[in-house]
């Protein structure tokens, strides 16, 4: 009998992704999520003293410096489609959306709070796989999008003596972190493609090249000038630039990961680096969470990171 039950363990074991993928993915999945977690967890400062879109520029300015190095000496494509270009391009207008919006959420709320609403972002992947790629959901994907959707009304809703009373969101960030789930959600979805087809280097150097261009336009659009007052930019490059080589860096790591082992292997793990922000918000800046916030956070996580790993298996 025990005989049996390890046999059948082992076998259920080598059926989950993460024992079949090699270790260069693994590793680089886990650096990835590590880099993304603290470099979310940093933009508070740097939204204050230049704004979203002049912020994000400075900080892509970092990106390419760590980029545009991995593409010219990384291997590349030998042949690659002007459709696949093309969406890459667009990926990379809903990156945009997705960064600038998430930026205004840290901006207006605890970053312990929308660093993981705006990683809710696989919820929106997956819908958007159902509807356009024909995806199919199990029941540990469709149970974590529940408790995903619990935690984020949780967010809204205060139970007090019994019975649900609707939390003011004003002010907490809340509906930009919603909107940075939204387009980053979609941009995801197809990403796995087009790094397939395109390869992770001019993959993540088109991504950052459009974010680059658009958040400059951006910048003069809104405040006519993209030169930030000279004490504010001596005073936070520090903190663009380590955000910049951080996310650059976890996007390298992240697209390698891609290429290298499966798709839930790679959510799965990165989904994790808001747990990161989570301790950075709380310790760093002193954010104070309620016990149902706490707990509203909590299952976000849970669910996405369920959501993320299991929705390729067959269960």
């Amino acid at each position: 009998m025990l005989h049996a039950f390890d046999t059948h363990l082992n076998f259920t074991i080598a059926q989950i992704s993460l024992f079949q993928d090699d270790t260069l993915g693994l590793v680089a999945s886990i650096i990835a999520m590590i880099f993304f977690g603290f470099a979310d967890s940093l933009w508070k400062v740097p939204m204050f003293s230049m704004g979203p879109a002049r912020a994000i520029f400075y900080r892509n300015i970092f990106v390419l410096l760590v980029v545009a190095p991995y593409f010219y000496f990384s291997a590349h494509r030998t042949f690659i489609s002007t459709n696949a270009i093309w969406i890459s391009v667009l990926i990379g207008v809903a990156g945009y959306l997705g960064l600038y919006f998430f930026a205004k959420a840290v901006k207006n709320g605890m970053t312990a709070i929308v660093v993981p609403v705006s990683g809710s972002n696989t919820l929106v992947t997956v819908l958007v796989s159902i509807f356009t790629l024909e995806a199919k959901l199990n029941w540990i994907s469709t149970l974590g999008i529940f408790i995903t959707l619990l935690g984020m009304t949780m967010l809204k809703v205060n139970w007090k003596n019994g019975r649900p009373t609707l939390i003011l969101a004003k002010g907490s960030g809340l509906t930009y972190a919603y909107l940075a789930a939204l387009f980053w959600g979609v941009s995801f979805a197809y990403t796995y493609y087009a790094v397939a087809f395109t390869g992770p280097a001019l993959f993540t150097l088109i991504l950052e090249l459009v974010i680059l261009v658009l958040s400059g336009i951006h910048a003069i659009y809104e405040d006519g000038t993209l030169s930030p007052s000279k004490g504010s930019l001596n005073r936070i490059w520090p903190i663009l630039g380590l955000i910049g080589i951080l996310g650059a860096t976890g996007s390298i790591f992240n697209t390698i990961a891609l290429d290298r082992a499966s798709i839930n292997t790679v959510t799965g793990i990165v989904t994790l680096a808001p747990a990161i922000s989570v301790i950075f918000g709380q310790t760093y800046y002193g954010e104070r969470l309620t016990l149902q916030q706490k707990l509203a956070v909590g299952f976000i996580l849970s669910g996405v990171f369920l959501i993320s790993y299991f929705r390729y298996h067959s269960l």
